[in-house]
């Protein structure tokens, strides 16, 4: 089988959406697919080659296609400068299509699957949330060969617009669990290498402060602190230089400052390194529609695969994935509940011993080489 990946991404880029995509093409090439990603070229601060950046094997091609780019313009243009970024991506990329030899495109864009409905080649379209306006996607539902989803909300939403229930795969995102069989090191020598605090307890949250400018549940932990303890601290991994300036400013609201830990973006590979140093990671989604029924968020299956006990929002989405016996759950929102969650770890070593080995025993089934096979065996 041929499959060419229509990615209206800036590859490679910092943000989740990026990795996700290449980790997706890997696996399938490693499933013996021949395979092309198609993505824009684009403005890019990145210079660093793909394959490199995302320490992936080189076995699948990655096209660059003409765009009109006026993304870095965004701050004087607003939307109409990701309207005509997407727009001209999905012209210019699916133009080329029908000189392409290829048995399936997939994509998770949504322009691209919009033009791709009036094809008559296969594809299949993954989805990420549910949109607010409907009317675009019902099309590119109806014409899709098939549909794969994060979630089973997902799922659900997509059968109420007349979608056939055997039209659709429920894969929620994985992990590469080769990444932390590497990691040699204990807690405290990664503590030592990553300049964090040795004899605290660290209560770790890893990834973007904010998505789609919505607020992630950050300043719950925060606001949990004054309560979990004068030992306890807090280490956030992934905002921007401005975000960290504000959760700073609000973290001094609360004279927990000098409990918080604010580190800006790193690499993937460093990113997992703070997560094995931490006693504890939190997932601390507010309770709204995006985080409760649409998110399979990677962080997820990162925390799982680290061998570190995990808190979380209890929210459905999350409850797909994790249960009373591999997670500890706390109200969303509420941070009095939190802290309860990690002074409950903190007064029990066994306790987050037994979540963390059954969490570690869950996520096996979550590698992205067995997604890619599921997707693969859904699509014949």
């Amino acid at each position: 089988m041929n499959l060419i990946y229509i990615a209206n991404s800036r590859i490679p880029t910092n943000k989740a959406h990026g990795f996700q995509v290449m980790k997706m093409c890997e696996a399938f090439s490693n499933a013996g697919i021949e395979i092309e990603l198609l993505a824009p070229r684009r403005f890019n601060s990145i210079k660093e080659n793909p394959f490199s950046y995302y320490n992936i094997r080189e076995t699948f091609k990655i096209r660059k296609t003409f765009v009109i780019d006026l993304i870095p313009l965004s701050k004087y243009l607003g939307a109409f400068a990701n309207f005509v970024e997407s727009i001209t991506f999905a012209l210019f990329s699916l133009s080329g299509l029908s000189r392409a030899d290829a048995d399936v495109i997939y994509t998770r864009d949504q322009f691209s699957g919009w033009f791709l409905s009036f094809f008559k080649k296969r594809f299949v379209y993954e989805v990420h949330s549910f949109p607010r306006h409907v009317a675009l996607y019902r099309r590119i539902w109806k014409k899709a060969h098939k549909i794969i989803v994060i979630t089973s909300a997902l799922k659900n939403l997509v059968i109420k617009e007349g979608i056939p229930e055997n039209k659709i795969l429920i894969a929620p995102d994985a992990v590469d669990l080769k990444i932390f069989e590497s990691i040699n090191a204990d807690k405290d020598e990664l503590r030592a290498e990553l300049n964090l605090p040795k004899d605290s307890f660290l209560v770790g949250y890893v990834g973007k402060f904010k998505t789609l400018e919505m607020e992630k549940g950050i300043k719950t932990m925060i606001e949990a602190l004054p309560l979990s303890g004068n030992e306890t601290k807090m280490v956030f991994v992934g905002g921007e230089e401005s975000e960290i300036k504000e959760y700073k400013m609000f973290s001094n609201r609360f004279n927990v400052l000098p409990q918080c830990i604010f580190i800006s973006y790193q690499p993937h590979a460093k990113v997992i390194r703070y997560i094995k140093a931490m006693d504890a990671l939190v997932i601390p989604f507010p309770n709204k529609p995006h985080y409760a029924f649409y998110a399979s968020p990677l962080k997820l299956f990162e925390y799982m695969a680290s061998g570190r006990p995990i808190i979380a929002s209890d929210l459905p989405a999350l409850r797909e994935i994790l249960n009373d016996k591999n997670a500890l759950f706390f109200k969303p929102d509420d941070a009095p509940d939190l802290a309860r969650a990690i002074k409950m770890l903190k007064s029990s070593q066994m306790l987050g011993y037994h979540l963390s080995q059954q969490a570690l025993a869950d996520v096996q089934q979550y590698t992205w080489q067995k997604r890619a096979k599921n997707i693969l065996n859904f699509i014949k």
